[in-house]
């Protein structure tokens, strides 16, 4: 399982619309955008060569007092399959991710699915 760290600037409060926080922070083609982007692609890997599309988030949940929740990227993805040269597209979609605020070092912890494993080269057979 793989993850990736966001550093911060403001850390959300108890009036912050998390939902919205996340949508600004992942906002296309920012550095954020594109790691989550990055690990999504490597959790698809194994339907072909993917391509995000577009990544829009649902079902965010935020516990203020752990810091700690969950959102669902719901995205559409291009597989590109090279040696037959097809191209698929797919709508719709998901990709689970948990996320942890740590507010004294102001970064943020995101947690892909259980499917991200890293490549092995086994994968090339």
């Amino acid at each position: 399982m793989n993850g990736f760290d966001v550093k911060i600037i403001t850390l959300p409060d108890a009036d912050t619309n998390i939902a919205k926080y996340l949508a600004d922070l992942f906002a296309q083609n920012s550095s954020p955008y594109n790691e989550l982007k990055y690990e999504i692609q490597r959790e698809y890997r194994f339907s072909g060569s993917p391509e995000v599309t577009s990544m829009k988030f649902d079902r965010v949940i935020y516990d203020r007092n752990s810091g700690e929740g969950s959102f669902r990227v719901v995205l559409d993805i291009n597989f590109t399959f090279g040696c037959e040269d097809i191209k698929t597209e797919k709508e719709d979609q998901t990709s689970e991710w948990t996320f942890a605020i740590n507010a004294a070092n102001q970064v943020i912890h995101f947690k892909g699915s259980p499917y991200m494993d890293s490549r092995s080269t086994a994968d090339e057979f």
